[in-house]
């Protein structure tokens, strides 16, 4: 967006906020009364306000304020339920800060317009996007969020059902999958894909700015200015890490019908000494998007037990080693004198357990079992 849009949508996430705060401080005394509150009733109050004191808000698309009273309602829903099934944790509603809470809004996806690369915006018109609209149908929601000074559009489309998954698979081929810190993924074709070690590559640029901004007086102009390009260098880093894990598992859906991979305790690994490395190489995050992808491009994902010994079993002869301490990268079998490398091995060994429950599941069908 330009100057002017860009101050449009900044005008957006205010009055999206006013009414999150208005709606929660209104929520919490009608509670307080012993009435019984919903988001429908504070959307009629304040569409009421709109003709006093809330008479700015007529400027800005209706839907702005209603999806941000709608998003209340929710998160009160989420809290009752929550403290009905017994949590811990258990997070009320807080207000939301202009400093401390990312500007976003929402609007309803019938408002909206797309059109090659730019959409059409309620009460502010054409505004050019960074790339098209790139599932066909109906959208139903958009919501708008800034990430260190980049405006992004996050929408929810229903597809048709003639709509095809752009990376479908034609094959029913087996792979398996090692994920590890160093490799982000060996193949079991015996294809290796770098970490991208993107936080590692950047870490002291970072340490340099957060410096940097520490020596800033808070709040001043040369502070936001720091502050502002330590954001855009987190920014860079996610998305260095983002476009590695998307062009992975994208790859991988559309080359294998069936993929093993092994069921990782990320969580615990990310307490060990290898901390940073666990969170830099976002092995979890390849997990998640090889779970909704696979079944998108016709395929099957296959999880590994935790305790399944992929890298202790000889791929060749099945026999299994008592102990392979972390440092050990190569052994030979003691069954078969095979010599194997530790991650190429535990790849092949997720290949071999998967293609066997492919075969299982496929026998399972055409028997009419279940």
């Amino acid at each position: 967006p330009n100057n002017v849009q860009a101050s449009f949508f900044e005008r957006c996430a205010g009055t999206a906020r006013k009414a999150w705060n208005d709606g929660l401080d209104r929520w919490q005394k009608m509670y307080e009364a012993g009435e019984k509150p919903n988001w429908r009733n504070l959307n009629a109050e304040l569409n009421a306000r709109k003709k006093g004191d809330l008479a700015w808000m007529v400027e800005i698309p209706w839907a702005v304020p209603n999806n941000a009273l709608q998003d209340l309602g929710a998160a009160f829903s989420h809290f009752f339920r929550r403290v009905k099934a017994g949590e811990a944790k258990v997070g009320y509603p807080r207000f939301k800060s202009k400093k401390r809470d990312t500007p976003s809004f929402a609007i309803e996806g019938r408002a909206l317009q797309f059109e090659g690369g730019r959409v059409k915006i309620p009460k502010l018109g054409w505004v050019r996007t960074r790339q098209e609209l790139r599932f066909p149908g109906k959208i139903l929601s958009a919501r708008f969020t800034k990430r260190a000074g980049h405006w992004y559009v996050s929408l929810q489309v229903e597809v048709s059902d003639s709509w095809v998954y752009p990376h479908r698979c034609e094959t029913q081929a087996a792979v398996g999958i090692d994920l590890g810190v160093r490799d982000l993924a060996v193949l079991s074709t015996g294809e290796r894909i770098e970490a991208p070690r993107s936080l590692r590559k950047h870490e002291l640029k970072l340490r340099r700015i957060s410096k940097e901004l520490a020596r800033r007086t808070k709040g001043g102009a040369n502070w936001r200015k720091t502050k502002m390009k330590l954001g855009r260098l987190h920014e860079r880093i996610a998305n260095v890490r983002h476009a590695v894990t998307h062009e992975l598992t994208a790859d991988v859906v559309r080359r294998f019908g069936v993929i093993g991979v092994e069921d990782l305790n990320v969580a615990g690994m990310a307490r060990t000494r290898l901390a940073k490395s666990v969170t830099d190489a976002a092995m979890s995050e390849v997990l998640r998007q090889l779970a909704y992808k696979a079944p998108l491009a016709g395929g099957t994902v296959v999880v590994a037990d935790r305790w399944f010994p992929s890298s202790k079993t000889c791929s060749v002869c099945g026999v299994v080693r008592k102990s392979l301490p972390l440092g050990v990268r190569r052994w030979t079998c003691n069954g078969c004198g095979a010599e194997h490398e530790r991650d190429d091995n535990a790849a092949q060994n997720l290949k071999i357990m998967a293609a066997a429950y492919a075969v299982t599941a496929q026998r399972q069908g055409s028997s009419g079992g279940s």
